[in-house]
């Protein structure tokens, strides 16, 4: 979870309104605690990903309960599509911090009954949701990263959708993110830079199941 930190400025008969850049919730911890001690700070608060408002105490009461959470996500995901035997592959990579720690969360799933990779790649994402819902990783701001400029730019309404088992994805993946309470950060990556999630994709598509768990050094 990122937050802001606004408070007034005040000295000498002058008022300020001050509003900082987007930090570490850990990081604005201590930023607010030192801004405390300045007697011409005054009107402390944080705010964070949804617009919520919490006051330095209550943000120091919110570390201690997302440290034992699942938070700072980053999701890769891909799909892949076998025109020959129309059968598609999915593939999702979690990157996420937990009780100070870093890991990263694989799994890929064979799916038949798909018309096309544009459908794969949204079957890709919907299934990232899935695992983010397994995890109990909710009311957060998570970042979602594809190669797949048709499934970020139509998810962020920028190119309109006229396929209606697109559409019908669409709807999915938004009562899903709905139902989690994500605020959902999407972004275009290019292909070289999705290369776990699209291997996962195509190792599904041959039968080849994964599903790990694992403890890393630092998140990607």
């Amino acid at each position: 979870m990122n937050i802001r930190l606004a408070y007034m400025y005040r000295a000498k008969g002058i008022e300020i309104n001050f509003m900082s850049d987007e930090m570490r919730i850990e990081d604005g911890v201590i930023v607010a605690e030192k801004l405390e001690k300045e007697k011409s700070v005054q009107n402390l608060y944080a705010i964070d990903d949804l617009d919520r408002t919490w006051s330095t105490k209550e943000l120091k009461r919110l570390v201690a309960q997302v440290e034992e959470e699942p938070h700072h996500i980053l999701v890769y995901f891909d799909g892949g599509f076998d025109r020959n035997d129309l059968i598609a592959g999915v593939g999702v990579v979690i990157y996420y911090e937990k009780n100070k720690k870093y890991f990263r969360r694989r799994k890929n799933v064979k799916l038949e009954q798909l018309d096309n990779n544009n459908e794969a790649e949204y079957a890709g994402l919907y299934h990232s949701l899935e695992l983010l819902e397994e995890m109990q990783a909710t009311h957060q701001s998570i970042t979602f990263k594809g190669d797949s400029m048709v499934v970020i730019h139509q998810l962020k309404e920028e190119w309109p959708c006229y396929e209606e088992n697109l559409q019908r994805w669409i709807d999915r993946i938004e009562n899903k993110i709905e139902q989690l309470g994500i605020q959902p950060d999407y972004q275009v990556i290019p292909r070289k830079d999705n290369k776990e999630a699209d291997q996962l994709a195509s190792q599904s598509i041959q039968g080849i199941q994964i599903e790990s768990t694992l403890e890393i050094n630092k998140r990607k």
